[in-house]
């Protein structure tokens, strides 16, 4: 049996996606990409071989999703399996507000995007509660011992409840939020495999007041979790400012997931069929 593994995180070190807000109303997020050049390829080597190279698949303007080339040279879109009983998932709010009224929310609104989440890619998340946890290093999926899934508003002003999984954008700002996950690939001498087993979302607490609480047109809390939850779930940045996941929110933005997001959350959900995923590959929580 052989597994290998890389997160988004890992890619990003030698390959930052970042992004120039191109609205002077907007706000900058950043999901992890995972798009690397064979160039740097040699320099990832040591973190696991045979290497997978994930890319952003390309063919229609509307979405983006990854890929990664097996060591049998097979192309496995990077995506859950859609067919796992449940995804849990937790939610930090400690630093989503000053009382407790916005905390909860804060956690209303991210409680609501997964049910959106869940209706785009036909997928199961459950929520297991608030927690204190914060992803971030390099580690982060394997510290994940609670849920497979966070969601964390964070404080950059103090390393407690700092992420280093917050990305920066070209002035060297941190951005209003980052998503990411971590995909594994395995063979048991056949052909390869390969899935997401845990995801992330880590919002900048400095934003907040940047944002309406709720769902709906604009500056909006609800379309910024919802943008970064696609990154976790395996959608890239667009470059058609009408879809979520572009990667500028602006009074412009539409009330959620459009229809391009939705084809792609459609590509990476149950549609797309079931992945059976060993358990000392990812264990379910």
């Amino acid at each position: 049996m052989e597994t290998v593994s890389l997160t988004d995180t890992a890619y990003a070190r030698v390959s930052r996606a970042l992004f120039r807000s191109v609205a002077s109303r907007g706000v900058m997020h950043r999901g992890l990409r995972t798009t690397i050049s064979a160039a740097t390829a040699a320099a990832l080597v040591a973190l696991a071989a045979p290497m997978f190279i994930s890319t952003a698949e390309a063919g229609i303007a509307t979405y983006s999703l990854n890929s990664a080339r097996t060591p049998d040279g097979q192309t496995l879109r990077v995506r859950w399996n859609p067919c796992q009983t449940r995804i849990l998932y937790r939610v930090n709010v400690t630093k989503a507000g000053a009382t407790a009224a916005v905390r909860r929310s804060a956690l209303a609104d991210v409680r609501t995007a997964f049910v959106r989440l869940s209706a785009g890619t036909g997928m199961s998340f459950r929520y297991g509660g608030t927690t204190t946890a914060i992803p971030t290093g390099s580690t982060w999926a394997s510290r994940l011992s609670t849920a497979e899934m966070v969601v964390a508003w964070v404080d950059q002003r103090s390393k407690a409840t700092a992420s280093t999984l917050l990305g920066k954008d070209s002035r060297g700002r941190y951005v209003a939020g980052s998503g990411g996950f971590a995909f594994k690939g395995w063979s048991t001498g056949g052909p390869w495999s390969g899935a997401i087993g845990r995801g992330f979302v880590v919002l900048n607490a400095a934003n907040n007041a940047m944002f309406k609480a709720g769902f709906g047109v604009g500056l909006r809390r609800g379309n910024l979790v919802e943008h970064e939850l696609g990154h976790a779930v395996g959608l890239n940045h667009v470059g058609t400012t009408s879809q979520i996941m572009y990667p500028v929110i602006s009074s412009r933005t539409g009330n959620g997931y459009r229809s391009g997001d939705l084809a792609g959350l459609a590509r990476v959900g149950r549609r797309a069929g079931c992945i059976r995923v060993p358990s000392w590959v990812w264990r379910d929580l």
